[in-house]
C-alpha cells in the first residue's frame, strides 16, 4: 500500500537535501545547514521501514494493512509540506523581485527629480520636496520599506525560520515513523505467537502468518529463445500455447477448409484470460495458414474503440507507410484500396462492441475469394451480430486437468522435489482451467523456493470458499501484486496510467518510474539499469506481455499487459488514491489527492481538473488531441508525458517531460532544477540549463541557437547538429552514451570531435532528405571502443568503410536505412569478421551484391534487409 508514497518521498528527499548540489534556493535559504541530521534520520527510517514490510511478508492481516494505509498518509502529507515550501520559497522570491523592481523605479524617479532640480535652479526646493511628496504617497507607503528590504537583503532571522519550518516537518515524520515501526514491531510479534500457536491474527481468514524472506531473484521466466519484432498493431510474442490443439484445428478449418467463397467473419468467444488472443495468434502464425493468403494484418481494438487508430494500426500491419496528419476517411479508402481483389486474413483481436466493428467494417470488400476476418472477443452477443453464422463461431474451453499441469510446469520452469507436487496440484486445481490464473500463479511461486514458503501461499489462496472463475483469478492477482517487493509493486500500480491494451515503450517507462522516485539505485547500479531490472522482473513473474524485443533480441523494447491484469492495477491505484483516469465513461470530476492523472478523452474539461489537481504529480495524454497546458495545473508537476505546449517556468519540480507534440518554452530563470528527462517536438526558446540531475535530452527537430550548457552527468543527447559538434562541447559531456547527429551542411570537424567521446554506446548519423553524405572520417568512429549500436539514415560509403567497424570490439547492433552504397557492392575479405554483431538490418538501399560468409557475422542472430540478403540468409555458406 505504502510503496508508491515511501519511494517516492525518499526520493524526493535526496533530490532536495542529499545531493551533491541542491536546488539554489534551498542552498541560499540555509535549510540544510540546521536539519542535516534530521534529513539523515528521517531518510534513514524510510528505508529501514520499507526493508522490515519487505522482509517479513504477513498478507492477510489486517493490522499490517492499516498501518501500511498510514505510512502512505504520512509520507504523503510529508512530501507534499516539503515541496509546497519549495515552491513558496519561489514564490517570495518572485513577489521580492516584483517589489524590488517596482522600488527600483521609484528610486529611479526620485533622481529623475533630483536631476531636473539641479537643471532649474531657480524652482524653489521646497516645491521639489512636495513633488516627491505627492509622488511617494502615490505609491504608497510599502515601496519605501521594500527600498530598504532591497538594500539589506533577507534577514537572518527570515532564513532562519524557513529552515525551522523544515525542521518541524522533519521532526513530524520521524515522529510518525517511530510509532509506525513500533506498531509494526508489536504486530510482527504477535503474528510469530499465533503462527506457533495456529491461530489467526487479525485476518477475514484464519491462515498461517509468513515472517519468512521472499526473496527477488532476478530471473527471467518464459519463452525468450525466439524473438520477433512487432508493432502496436501486431500480437504478442511472449505466451506459451500448451494444449488446445483441438480448438486450433477447428478454428484453422473455419478460415482455410470451409467451402465458402464469400469473405466470412470468424469469431472465438470466452471470457477474459481464456487465451483468446494466444490461439488467435497460433492460428495468425501457422505457415500453412499464412501461406493461403495474399495479406493478413492485426489490429487490438480494446473497451473504447479509436476509428482512426483502428485503421492506423491495420495499415501499418500490412507494411504500409501511414501519414501523421492522415484522416480517417483518407485511411479508410487506403485501407479498402490495399485489400480490394486480394484474399486477405485480418484478425481483430479484443472487441467489445457491435459499433466498433460497424466504423470499419465497409473497409473490408468481399471479394469472392475467401477473404476472413477473425474476432476474439469476450460478449457472445458481439460474435452472434457480427459473425456470419454458427459455422464460423468458436466458444473458448477451459483447460482440462493435465493441459493446466503443463501450462503451470512450462511456465514455473523449476525442478523440485516431489513434497512440492501435492501443493502445485491444489494449486493448479484453484485456478479452475483459466491460462491466465495459471500463467500468473506460476510466476508467483517461480519466486519462491522453500517447501514452508509453498505451503503458506497455498494455504492463503485455499483459506476462502471462492467458487467463481471470476473470484478465483481476482484473488491469484491479488495474491501475486501483494508478494511484490515493494519497488516492483510501486512499478507496477504505475503501469494503470496507460490505456488497457496500449503497447508500453520501455525507455519511456524507465524514464517515469526513475522521475517519480519509484526505483532506487545501488552503489553498483544506476537508476536506469534497475528500473529495466525490475521490467524482466515482472516479465518472469507473468505479469507483463513482451511485444517487442530489442534490436539484439535480448532486452525488451515495448510490452503490453493482459487486460485483465490492467484492471486489476488500475483498480488498485484508485484505491490508494493515486490514479485519476479520464475516459469517454468516467465522470470527469476527479476525487482530490490523486497523484496521476491519466486523459483518455477528447471531452476534457480543463477546468474542473485544474480545480482537483492541486496535489498531482503525473499527467498523461492519450487522446490523441494534445492541447496546451497551463504551466500553474499544478505546482508540484514532476512529469508532463504527451502534453502538448508548454511553457515550464512555473513547474519548480518537474523531472520528467516526454512529449513529442507541441513546442517547449525554457527561459530563465528555470528552476525545474530536478529535471531529468526533457525529449520533445521542438524547444522554441532556451537558456542555460547547466541542471544536475539532467540525464536525456532530445529535441526532434534540430537545434537552432546552442546556448545550452549542460552538466557532465547527462547520458543522451540529439537532435545535434554539426556545427554544434564542436571539440569544447564534447569534453564537456565526457559520460555520455547516446548521440544523434543530423547532418546539414558540411561534416565539417564534426567526426573528428566524435573521438572525444569516450564512453558512447550508440551514435546515430543522419542526412536531410536525399543528400547521401559520404562520411569524410571514420577512423574515428572506429576509435569508440565501447560503442554497441551504430546506426545510418541517407548517408553513403563504400563497402570497404562499413569493412571498417567490424574493428569495434563491442559493435551488436548495425542498422543501415536508406543508405547509398558507392558501386552497389559489400565485399567482407577474410579476416573481416563482425565478431560480436548480433542485429543487422539493410533496408532501402541499392545495395545489387554481397559477398560474405557466415564466419563474417559468427554471433549474427537477426538479419533484415532486401531481397539480396535473402540468399545469405537461407545458405549462409
Amino acid at each position: 500500500m505504502a510503496c508508491v508514497a515511501v519511494n517516492s518521498l525518499v526520493r524526493t528527499i535526496e533530490l532536495e537535501f542529499l545531493q551533491p548540489l541542491p536546488r539554489p534556493i534551498i542552498r541560499q535559504k540555509q535549510l540544510i545547514p540546521g536539519n542535516e541530521k534530521l534529513i539523515q534520520n528521517l531518510h534513514q527510517k524510510l528505508g529501514d521501514l520499507i526493508e522490515v514490510l519487505d522482509e517479513n511478508r504477513m498478507d492477510g492481516i489486517q493490522a499490517i494493512k492499516h498501518l501500511e494505509t498510514k505510512l502512505r498518509d504520512v509520507a504523503f502529507r510529508v512530501e507534499d509540506e516539503i515541496e509546497f515550501q519549495i515552491v513558496h520559497l519561489y514564490e517570495m522570491e518572485e513577489k521580492e523581485e516584483l517589489l524590488a523592481g517596482i522600488a527600483g523605479l521609484f528610486v529611479e524617479e526620485e533622481e529623475l527629480l533630483a536631476a531636473i532640480a539641479g537643471l532649474f535652479v531657480e524652482i524653489p526646493e521646497s516645491s521639489i520636496d512636495a513633488v516627491e511628496e505627492e509622488e511617494e504617497e502615490d505609491l504608497g507607503i510599502a515601496a519605501d520599506l521594500f527600498v530598504e528590504k532591497s538594500q539589506a537583503g533577507e534577514t537572518d532571522a527570515q532564513r532562519s525560520g524557513h529552515s525551522l519550518k523544515l525542521g518541524c516537518i522533519l521532526e513530524g515524520a520521524i515522529r510518525d515513523i517511530d510509532a509506525i515501526h513500533k506498531e509494526l514491531s508489536k504486530v510482527k510479534m504477535e503474528c510469530v505467537a499465533a503462527a506457533l500457536q495456529g491461530i489467526g491474527i487479525g485476518r477475514k481468514t484464519t491462515i498461517a502468518a509468513s515472517t519468512t524472506c521472499c526473496s527477488d531473484v532476478m530471473m527471467m521466466a518464459g519463452d525468450s529463445s525466439h524473438h520477433q519484432h512487432a508493432s502496436h498493431s501486431q500480437p504478442l510474442h511472449d505466451s506459451i500455447m500448451v494444449g488446445k490443439n483441438n480448438e486450433f484445428h477447428i478454428v484453422k478449418a473455419m478460415l482455410i477448409q470451409h467451402s465458402s467463397r464469400q469473405r466470412e467473419i470468424v469469431s472465438i468467444q470466452g471470457m477474459g484470460g481464456m487465451g483468446k488472443t494466444t490461439l488467435a495468434r497460433r492460428v495468425y502464425e501457422d505457415p500453412y495458414v499464412a501461406s493461403r493468403f495474399d495479406i493478413r494484418a492485426w489490429v487490438v481494438v480494446s473497451q473504447y474503440h479509436n476509428k482512426l487508430q483502428m485503421l492506423t494500426d491495420l495499415l501499418k500491419s500490412m507494411g504500409c507507410v501511414v501519414d501523421c496528419g492522415a484522416q480517417e476517411d483518407q485511411l479508410a479508402e487506403k485501407l479498402y484500396q490495399n485489400l480490394m481483389h486480394q484474399r486477405y486474413f485480418v484478425v481483430i483481436d479484443d472487441i467489445w462492441s457491435v459499433e466498433a466493428w460497424e466504423s470499419v467494417k465497409a473497409c473490408f470488400p468481399d471479394n469472392g475469394n475467401g477473404s476472413r476476418v477473425l474476432l476474439t472477443t469476450r460478449s457472445s452477443d458481439v460474435a452472434t451480430i457480427i459473425g456470419s453464422n454458427n459455422d464460423f463461431s468458436h466458444q473458448m474451453q477451459l483447460l482440462e486437468e493435465c493441459e493446466s499441469w503443463n501450462l503451470f510446469h512450462e511456465k514455473t520452469s523449476k525442478s523440485l522435489g516431489s513434497e512440492f507436487d501435492t501443493i502445485r496440484r491444489q494449486i493448479v486445481d484453484k485456478c479452475k482451467g483459466l491460462p491466465l490464473a495459471i500463467v500468473v500463479a506460476a510466476g508467483l511461486f517461480s519466486k519462491l523456493h522453500t517447501l514452508d514458503e509453498w505451503k503458506n501461499v497455498a494455504e492463503a489462496l485455499n483459506s476462502s470458499a471462492i467458487t467463481t472463475i471470476d473470484e478465483e483469478c481476482s484473488r491469484i492477482l491479488s495474491s501475486s501484486y501483494n508478494h511484490l517487493p515493494h519497488s516492483l509493486k510501486a512499478c507496477f500500480l504505475y503501469l494503470s496510467i496507460f490505456p488497457e491494451d496500449n503497447e508500453i515503450p520501455v525507455k519511456d517507462v524507465v524514464k517515469l518510474w526513475v522521475a517519480e522516485g519509484l526505483v532506487k539505485a545501488s552503489k553498483d547500479m544506476r537508476f536506469d539499469a534497475v528500473a529495466r531490472r525490475h521490467i524482466q522482473e515482472l516479465k518472469g513473474r507473468n505479469l507483463i506481455l513482451v511485444s517487442q524485443p530489442s534490436s539484439c533480441g535480448r532486452k525488451v523494447k515495448a510490452f503490453r499487459m493482459h487486460d485483465i491484469l490492467h484492471s486489476f492495477c488500475v483498480r488498485e491505484a484508485k484505491k490508494e488514491n493515486l490514479l485519476h483516469v479520464v475516459n469517454e465513461s468516467e465522470s470527469n470530476s476527479p476525487l482530490k489527492d490523486f497523484r496521476w492523472v491519466s486523459i483518455q478523452s477528447k471531452r476534457l474539461n480543463k477546468q474542473t481538473l485544474y480545480s482537483s489537481s492541486i496535489n498531482c504529480r503525473s499527467i498523461f495524454h492519450f487522446s490523441g488531441r494534445y492541447t496546451s497546458l497551463n504551466s500553474k495545473i499544478s505546482p508540484l508537476l514532476r512529469v508532463l508525458y504527451n502534453t502538448g505546449e508548454c511553457e515550464m517556468a512555473y513547474l519548480f519540480h518537474l523531472r520528467c517531460v516526454l512529449s513529442l507534440s507541441g513546442a517547449f518554452t525554457i527561459l530563465d530563470p528555470f528552476r525545474s532544477w530536478n529535471l531529468q528527462t526533457l525529449s520533445v517536438d521542438r524547444i522554441d526558446k532556451m537558456s542555460l540549463l547547466e541542471f544536475p540531475q539532467l540525464q536525456h535530452f532530445y529535441s526532434d527537430r534540430p537545434l537552432r541557437d546552442f546556448t545550452i550548457c549542460f552538466h557532465q552527468n547527462l547520458k543522451s543527447i540529439g537532435m545535434l547538429r554539426v556545427d554544434q559538434c564542436t571539440k569544447e562541447f564534447f569534453t564537456s559531456i565526457p559520460y555520455v552514451e547516446n548521440v544523434m547527429i543530423y547532418y546539414v551542411g558540411g561534416w565539417n570537424d564534426c567526426m573528428n570531435n566524435i573521438a572525444y567521446l569516450h564512453q558512447l554506446q550508440s551514435l546515430f548519423l543522419l542526412c536531410c532528405g536525399r543528400t547521401f553524405q559520404l562520411i569524410p572520417n571514420h577512423n574515428c568512429i572506429v576509435s569508440l571502443k565501447n560503442l554497441m549500436k551504430l546506426r545510418f539514415y541517407c548517408v553513403s560509403f563504400e563497402g570497404k568503410t562499413i569493412n571498417m567497424f567490424s574493428k569495434l570490439p563491442k559493435l551488436e547492433v548495425l542498422l543501415l536505412r536508406k543508405c547509398k552504397w558507392i558501386g552497389g557492392e559489400w565485399e567482407l575479405l577474410e579476416k573481416e569478421s563482425f565478431d560480436h554483431l548480433i542485429y543487422l538490418e539493410i533496408s532501402r538501399s541499392n545495395l545489387e551484391r554481397w559477398e560474405a560468409s557466415a564466419c563474417h557475422f559468427p554471433n549474427l542472430e537477426c538479419l533484415k534487409g532486401p531481397s539480396i540478403l535473402q540468399k545469405f540468409r537461407k545458405d549462409p555458406s
